[in-house]
């Protein structure tokens, strides 16, 4: 899995908190901030720098702490 991927996923299922809907307002809000969900989720976008900077930004907007993630 990439790591742009690991972290989408990690985002949403820290702020989704395993309800659907709320994990699909937050991939929508993703989409809103310019985030191609659709594309990360099926590996078919580039693991650049631009995206993890996006990714890390969207994380810290909405409180989740991607340092956990690497404990998880």
């Amino acid at each position: 899995m990439s790591t742009i991927k690991q972290i989408m996923s990690f985002i949403i299922k820290e702020k989704g908190q395993e309800n659907t809907f709320q994990e699909m307002n937050v991939q929508m809000m993703m989409l809103m901030k310019g985030i191609n969900v659709k594309g990360i989720l099926e590996n078919k976008l580039p693991d650049t720098p631009d995206l993890h900077e996006k990714l890390k930004e969207i994380a810290t907007e909405l409180g989740v702490d991607l340092t956990q993630m690497m404990t998880s």
